[in-house]
């Protein structure tokens, strides 16, 4: 299994080519790239492999817990009760704090920019020494 940071990154790496073209705000490349997982309730597809990512994220998945109580003033998902969702929402969360800390994106944050293949590159490349910051 992957950590959390690189399955993170390599969600990025697996969708950003599929948005090549496109238009999209800074702040909502996060969303736009797991907007399916989200629609879906699951990345996984599986509650037992959600399980098993939780596990083996278990320091990461409480540091989440953590920051969704700080954040949202609640836990909107339990792991215990729904895990594919909390490992999504996690996903979620982890994907937009590395984008968000990518330069080109902050250019951008509050502008519309088009994901050409060049502005592709370039962001997997910021992505690759980032860390999930929770």
């Amino acid at each position: 299994m992957e950590t959390y940071n690189k399955y993170c990154q390599d969600f990025i790496n697996d969708h950003l080519d599929g948005f090549e073209g496109q238009n999209v705000y800074g702040c909502d490349l996060g969303g736009e790239l797991t907007q399916g997982i989200n629609v879906d309730g699951s990345a996984t597809y599986s509650t037992y492999k959600a399980i098993e990512y939780l596990k083996f994220w278990w320091d990461d998945a409480a540091d989440y817990f953590q920051y969704e109580k700080d954040n949202f003033g609640e836990n909107l998902h339990n792991p215990f009760d729904n895990p594919e969702a909390y490992h999504v929402c996690m996903i979620i969360q982890g994907v937009s704090s590395l984008l968000a800390q990518c330069s080109l994106i902050n250019k951008y944050w509050n502008d519309t920019f088009e994901l050409t293949p060049k502005r592709v590159k370039k962001i997997l490349r910021q992505i690759e020494d980032k860390e999930v910051q929770l």
